[in-house]
C-alpha cells in the first residue's frame, strides 16, 4: 500500500501559494480525514474568500477537502 501525502498550503491574495508543510498518512482515508478536520477547523464557511488563509489538501490533487 502507497502512502499519501497531504500539503498544508498558504494562500496570499498577490503572493499566491506556498507549501508550508507536508505529512504523511498510512491510507487515502487518513489523509482525507485529516484534511476535512483541518480545513473545517481553520476555514469556516465565509461570503468572500479572505486575504490570507492556510488549507490541507492532498498532493497531486485540487482543492480544499470539506
Amino acid at each position: 500500500m502507497s502512502k499519501v501525502i497531504v500539503e498544508i498550503i498558504e494562500s496570499e491574495r498577490g503572493w499566491g501559494q506556498k507549501v508550508e508543510e507536508t505529512l504523511e498518512f498510512k491510507d487515502r482515508l487518513s489523509a482525507e480525514k485529516y484534511c476535512k478536520e483541518y480545513n473545517n477547523k481553520h476555514n469556516p464557511p465565509m461570503d468572500n474568500t479572505p486575504e490570507w488563509y492556510m488549507y490541507a489538501k492532498i498532493k497531486g490533487e485540487w482543492g480544499m477537502l470539506r
